[in-house]
């Protein structure tokens, strides 16, 4: 496979592998965004998997590193991570445009890497779908992003302190995020200690997270544009109840969408540890791409 390095952005500090599409024709651009820390091959190298099988199919890709990971040279100005998360995100979507052709982009991501892709197809309308798996800070990826969301589920949480603590510093901070993706965090034992009283979806009259309008704001904004959303979550994952928690009762809404999708794939971690799995996340992702965008 004729894999070519990338260098771009306003001043050559990102680094991308791009993919080329083994067919030629119209299909949108894959870019897939980090996860954590995460180097541009994902975890268990399943963005390479991605990149390969779906190129293959003749979508071409571009996996690349955010400034500061990887290859890529850290930024030399102020911006904050989310904003530089979402301009080196477009970016990419117009490196990827220059070398394949691509017009129109799909944005994918695990975990933080979701949340990136979500909010720069908030902002981009280059990006006509959004793969979003395990996604948990959809509202935004700061480091105080659990503040507002540990209040809300404050009647769910009761009064244990230790798993307030893991909602607010373990679940919904980047920083955690990167920790967990990278292995340093037991993620069995996060959820052992969470139990059953995490997160029970948010009753009608209870109030949202303050985040939570900002959010079905986006959504809306997303799709009523016409952008193709796939929401993807491994078997238990904390991704679905966050959903819950930032839309109550109106998450039905999103299902009556033509251009919403859902898949849960049973058996599979957070990170797609297992080779079924990883296997499995792909077709879901290539029998979507093609429902959407293979004519």
């Amino acid at each position: 496979m004729n894999e070519r390095v990338l260098r771009f952005g306003d001043k050559g500090n990102l680094i991308g592998i791009y993919t080329p599409a083994a067919t030629a024709g119209k299909r949108p651009g894959i870019v897939l965004v980090n996860s954590g820390v995460i180097h541009r091959s994902g975890p268990n190298r399943l963005y390479v998997s991605i990149a390969r099988q779906l190129a293959a199919a003749g979508y071409p890709v571009l996996r690349f590193d955010l400034s500061a990971i990887g290859d890529s040279s850290p930024r030399d100005d102020a911006l904050s991570f989310e904003k530089s998360a979402i301009s080196e995100t477009s970016a990419a979507m117009a490196a990827l445009g220059a070398h394949s052709g691509a017009s129109g982009f799909i944005l994918c991501g695990i975990c933080s890497g979701a949340d990136i892709s979500f909010l720069t197809t908030r902002d981009n309308p280059a990006a006509i779908g959004a793969v979003l798996i395990n996604g948990r800070g959809l509202h935004g990826v700061t480091d105080d992003a659990g503040d507002d969301l540990e209040a809300a589920a404050g009647a769910a949480l009761g009064s244990d302190a230790s798993t307030r603590y893991l909602l607010k510093s373990a679940l919904f901070n980047p920083q955690s995020w990167r920790k967990l993706i990278s292995g340093r965090v037991n993620y069995l034992e996060l959820m052992r200690l969470v139990g059953g009283k995490l997160l029970r979806p948010v009753a009608p009259r209870e109030a949202l997270p303050d985040t939570a309008p900002a959010l079905h704001a986006a959504f809306n904004q997303v799709l009523d544009r016409g952008t193709a959303v796939l929401m993807v979550y491994s078997e238990g994952d904390l991704a679905l109840d966050y959903m819950k928690l930032m839309f109550g009762k109106d998450i039905k809404k999103l299902a009556a969408h033509t251009n919403f999708s859902e898949v849960r794939l049973a058996g599979a971690d957070h990170t797609f540890t297992p080779r079924d799995s990883r296997d499995a996340l792909i077709a879901a992702l290539r029998t979507w791409a093609d429902a959407r965008f293979a004519h």
